[in-house]
């Protein structure tokens, strides 16, 4: 039986009682609390040592375990203290192992934790809308099938379509360098840090960055963002306030994307 690591809190003596009772994490197992010097961390027990990976779970019982990894983070969140979460996945061999590796990076983690309290996340999405999508790609649909009315062979028009379909996902690309440019402009009164994430598919025209903002700036932050028009070929999505994934990283407190990385 190994031990996962969900989230660490500050040493608070009052965090010592504040998981909700009955709160069950990856694969139903009781969420209790492990004390390393200057912290505590809501851990369970697990089968196995090793992170879970795509590749030795089927899908959905990977999917199923994401959820109720983050469910747990929410819960930590829902204490009035900010968790600095741990990327899904991080297992140690027993609780005294995860209060070492804890331990070993106190003087990093600390700093961290001071950064997020009285903090939350908060994401955008930027996406076209299909009707952008739509007007973008029209000139490769006529490539795509049959002659064109030039003729020319297929090579070239294979050619062809290729720089057409660059040369959209150029244009949309751009616009949304735009769009982004002004909610940053918008939240930038809120904002005490950000971070861009990439794209999981490479060239593809939706954008996602994260904010770290104060607790009491939610309901400021989200009416600032709504005075910014999308336009009609345009779209974006506000989620949040959340746990702050995105700036666990020990060395910029950004660019963590997927939550604190401890185990090998």
């Amino acid at each position: 039986m190994s031990t996962h690591l969900y989230c660490i809190l500050p040493d608070d003596q009052r965090l010592d009682d504040a998981i909700p009772a009955g709160l069950r994490g990856v694969s139903g197992a009781e969420v209790r609390v492990v004390r390393a010097p200057g912290m505590v961390a809501w851990v369970s027990d697990a089968e196995g040592r090793t992170p879970l990976t795509v590749d030795r779970v089927r899908a959905q019982s990977l999917i199923d375990g994401v959820r109720s990894h983050d469910g747990v983070i929410e819960a930590a969140l829902d204490t009035g203290s900010t968790p600095l979460p741990a990327r899904f996945g991080q297992r140690f061999d027993d609780d005294d192992a995860c209060i070492s590796a804890l331990a070993h990076r106190r003087a990093e983690i600390e700093p961290l934790l001071s950064l997020v309290q009285g903090r939350v996340e908060m994401t955008l999405i930027i996406t076209p809308s299909t009707r952008r999508m739509l007007r973008e790609l029209q000139p490769v649909f006529p490539e795509m099938v049959g002659e064109s009315a030039e003729g020319g062979g297929a090579g070239r028009r294979y050619l062809e379509t290729l720089r057409a379909r660059e040369a959209a996902t150029g244009a949309v690309r751009h616009a949304i360098d735009e769009l982004q440019a002004r909610l940053d402009a918008a939240a930038k009164p809120f904002t005490e840090r950000s971070a861009v994430h990439e794209p999981l598919t490479k060239g593809a025209s939706l954008r996602t960055l994260s904010h770290l903002i104060a607790r009491d700036s939610v309901d400021g932050y989200k009416g600032a963002l709504e005075t910014v028009p999308p336009g009609r070929e345009f779209r974006f999505l506000v989620i949040g306030p959340r746990a702050p994934y995105s700036f666990c990283d020990f060395e910029h407190g950004s660019g963590g994307a997927h939550g604190m990385k401890l185990a090998d």
